[in-house]
């Protein structure tokens, strides 16, 4: 009798140890409620919304983690929250860089707190993709002029229409989600006026709901530029023409300057170019015939140089002209004319006119027949 009471109080105080232990436990972890919600499957590019309700102590945080499952569970983004007296709470995940597939969002476990049964800290979500229902034939780059071009192919809507809303930058709205008609071979074009350059999101969206966002940069157009072409002048010609043939060739006076001169005669017929270079020497030019002109480059030394031209053929008496590139002037010489170079030259000599020739001979004559007869 005495041993079974002596194990009665015996069990009664391991019972009452047993749950002094469990108060104590119970007040270290804690069992709380936690449950998040999210759409089953969304359009890629559409904002993930996950809501969330918690009786979780505010002030405490928790993070809501995005992963793609597979064979390896892949982390895409974790947002912490921190949780507010109204125990309710909501987290957005960006959708538009994923691929389709499947997805879970998930809270991981808190230190210190313990989810009650009844709590849900996963929830899957398909992500579907439309966007290659759409042909964007816009140009992802637009230069600014006052009007966003969009323009495109949807198969699926032809002979129907399709909602467009275009956000511009800033998230403005520039055009809202106005029906836009598909043609009957599927395309349909849009222009949105526009006043700044910048990223423009064009969405679109029919009966099935939303299809897809595509993005177009508008740059600024450049301002024109101004080119200032240095445009060398031309060298003036000048130009003088004399009559010249074997017996009487033309020369001429070319006045240099300080660049070099570039001499050539008229065509038509086979000229002669004579003057003398520096060294005194007479250089003659006769290489085109009657096709071409006779052309030659002087020096320029700033004074005059004599040019002397004739034709080839003793038959020819013409006029020739005679042109200098470069010089500063050009004419006629005249008897009196000094040709003054760097070397000191002069051009050749015509031969003596033929009275002189004459009034020698007769002379000599008379001075014969005056010795013989004197």
């Amino acid at each position: 009798m005495i041993n079974k009471r002596i194990t009665a109080r015996h069990s009664a105080r391991m019972c009452l140890a047993l749950l002094l232990c469990c108060i104590i436990c119970g007040g270290m972890v804690q069992a709380y409620e936690l449950a998040i919600t999210t759409p089953t499957q969304l359009q890629r590019g559409m904002p993930l919304v996950v809501n969330g309700t918690s009786n979780i102590p505010p002030g405490n945080t928790v993070d809501i983690v995005l992963s793609r499952t597979g064979h390896v569970t892949e982390e895409i983004a974790r947002e912490p929250v921190t949780l507010q007296t109204n125990q309710v709470f909501t987290v957005i995940f960006d959708t538009a860089d994923l691929t389709k597939g499947i997805y879970k969002v998930e809270v991981p476990p808190i230190s210190s707190y313990a989810y009650l049964g009844n709590s849900v800290t996963l929830r899957v979500v398909e992500i579907i993709d439309r966007s290659n229902e759409v042909t964007f034939r816009t140009p992802k780059t637009q230069e600014m002029d006052g009007t966003l071009a969009v323009e495109g192919i949807i198969n699926s809507l032809r002979g129907s229409g399709v909602q467009i809303e275009v956000i511009g930058p800033g998230d403005r709205v520039v055009s809202g989600s106005a029906y836009v008609p598909v043609k009957t071979d599927g395309s349909f074009t849009l222009n949105v006026p526009i006043t700044e350059a910048g990223l423009y999101r064009i969405s679109f969206t029919d009966g099935k709901g939303y299809i897809g966002t595509f993005k177009v940069t508008v740059t600024e157009k450049p301002e024109p530029v101004s080119t200032t072409l240095e445009v060398t002048p031309a060298n003036r010609i000048v130009s003088e023409s004399a009559p010249a043939s074997r017996d009487s060739p033309a020369t001429f006076a070319i006045h240099t300057g300080t660049e070099p001169a570039r001499v050539f005669t008229s065509s038509g017929f086979d000229w002669v170019l004579e003057y003398r270079d520096a060294t005194g020497e007479i250089v003659r030019v006769n290489e085109k015939g009657s096709l071409g002109n006779e052309e030659v480059t002087l020096n320029g030394t700033g004074g005059v140089i004599l040019v002397t031209v004739y034709p080839s053929s003793y038959s020819v008496d013409e006029t020739v002209l005679l042109s200098a590139e470069g010089a500063d002037r050009i004419e006629i010489a005249t008897p009196v004319t000094t040709a003054t170079t760097a070397a000191g030259t002069t051009a050749g000599k015509s031969p003596l006119p033929l009275i002189v020739v004459v009034i020698a001979v007769i002379a000599a004559a008379a001075l014969l027949i005056i010795r013989r007869y004197w």
